[in-house]
C-alpha cells in the first residue's frame, strides 16, 4: 500500500466513534438531572469536564498512532519509532496543542468546553424545551471533539516528518464526491513543511505525505 493509500485518520476516527457514545449518555443523563439552578449549573459543567477529559485521554492516543504513521511513512525502523514516539508525544505534548487556537474554529479547546458548558446551563434555566437544547448541544459539542481529533492527528503527522527529517510535503485530497473545490485544487500541490497552507473547512480530511529528495 502506498502513502497515498494509508488511512491516516483510522485511529482517529474510532476515538470519535467512542467518544460519541460516550457523550450520547452523558447528555442523556442531563434530561433526567434535578432541574433547579444550582444543579443545573454543577451538572452541565460536570458533564462537560468529564467530557473534556476523556477526549485529551483519547487525543494522547490519537496523536501516537498518528506520530507512529507518519515516522513509518519516513522508512523509520518500528522500534527506533516507538522510542521517538514515547519521548515526543506526552501529556504536555498534547495540552499544548490543545491550548492552540484552532484556525477553523476559531477557539481553544479547554476554553470554548467551559463556554458551552455555561451557555448549555443558562439556556435550560428558561427553555421550554430542555431536551431540545440539550441534544443541540450534544451535536455541537461531538462536532468540536471531532475537529480536534483531526486536528491532533494533522499536528502528530507533522511533528513525525519533522522529526524524520522531512522538508517537502505533498498534499493528499480525499477525491471522492464530496471533496471541496479548495482541497480539490490542493490535491497533489508540494509544499515546504514549514510554509503549509491551512485546511479550509471543518472535518477536512486532506492529509499529507512526506516528499523522497529524488521525488521533488
Amino acid at each position: 500500500m502506498s502513502a497515498k493509500e494509508v488511512n491516516v485518520y483510522a485511529a482517529c476516527d474510532k476515538a470519535i466513534k467512542a467518544l460519541d457514545r460516550m457523550n450520547v449518555e452523558a447528555f442523556g443523563r442531563l434530561k433526567l438531572a434535578k432541574w433547579d439552578r444550582i444543579n443545573i449549573i454543577q451538572t452541565v459543567v460536570k458533564t462537560y469536564r468529564e467530557s473534556a477529559n476523556q477526549a485529551r485521554k483519547r487525543y494522547f492516543e490519537v496523536a501516537f498512532e498518528a506520530y507512529l504513521l507518519g515516522l513509518s511513512m519516513c522508512g523509520i525502523d518500528p522500534k527506533k519509532a516507538h522510542r521517538m514516539a514515547e519521548k515526543t508525544i506526552t501529556a504536555a505534548w498534547v495540552t499544548a496543542v490543545l491550548k492552540q487556537t484552532d484556525f477553523i474554529t476559531l477557539y481553544r479547546f479547554d476554553t470554548e468546553a467551559e463556554r458551552k458548558a455555561y451557555r448549555l446551563a443558562e439556556t435550560l434555566e428558561v427553555s421550554d424545551n430542555r431536551n431540545q437544547e440539550i441534544d443541540r448541544a450534544l451535536r455541537h459539542w461531538s462536532r468540536q471533539i471531532g475537529q480536534y481529533a483531526i486536528n491532533m492527528t494533522d499536528y502528530a503527522m507533522v511533528q513525525a516528518f519533522e522529526d524524520a527529517g522531512v522538508t517537502t510535503v505533498q498534499w493528499v485530497a480525499q477525491m471522492d464526491e464530496r471533496v471541496c473545490s479548495e482541497c480539490s485544487e490542493l490535491d497533489g500541490q508540494v509544499f515546504q513543511i514549514d510554509e503549509l497552507p491551512r485546511k479550509p473547512h471543518i472535518n477536512c480530511r486532506c492529509n499529507l505525505i512526506p516528499v523522497a529528495e529524488d521525488e521533488r
